[in-house]
């Protein structure tokens, strides 16, 4: 199936247009939602509780201090890195907008991309069976 994804991006001549979809949120509106999303999603607490407790050592003070800095750490880490993101990809649709043949282009590369992947994904499966 991702074979055909790409296929038919690699086909496409997608281009960004200049108006959002017709109700279009304000960015506060769709940081709040995207925020409430990520909190209520329960792989991430499942994986905070599996793999955290590995690091909290008795001997290097209080539990709920280490606790709290690999918390604070994790949080800036992910706003710095999710943050950057959301800044490339806002400057980015400027970008797409105003040359739409580098649009054509990175919608074909990414089909060629996923072509390229599912390809390389049969080709690993059927030679190790």
């Amino acid at each position: 199936y991702m074979a055909f994804i790409g296929i038919t991006l690699m086909r496409s001549s997608i281009t960004v247009g200049q108006d959002g979809p017709v109700g279009s949120r304000s960015a506060w509106k769709a940081f709040r939602q995207g925020l409430v999303t990520c909190l209520i999603n329960p792989k991430a607490y499942l994986f905070v509780l599996a793999v955290y407790p590995q690091f909290l050592k008795p001997d290097y003070g209080p539990i709920w201090v280490q606790a709290t800095v690999m918390g604070l750490m994790t949080v800036i880490t992910q706003a710095g890195i999710y943050g950057g993101l959301a800044i490339t990809a806002g400057r980015s649709r400027k970008l797409l907008i105003a040359n739409p043949r580098a649009t054509i282009l990175a919608g074909r590369a990414a089909g060629l991309l996923l072509f390229a992947v599912s390809v390389f994904t049969a080709w690993e499966g059927l030679r190790t069976a």
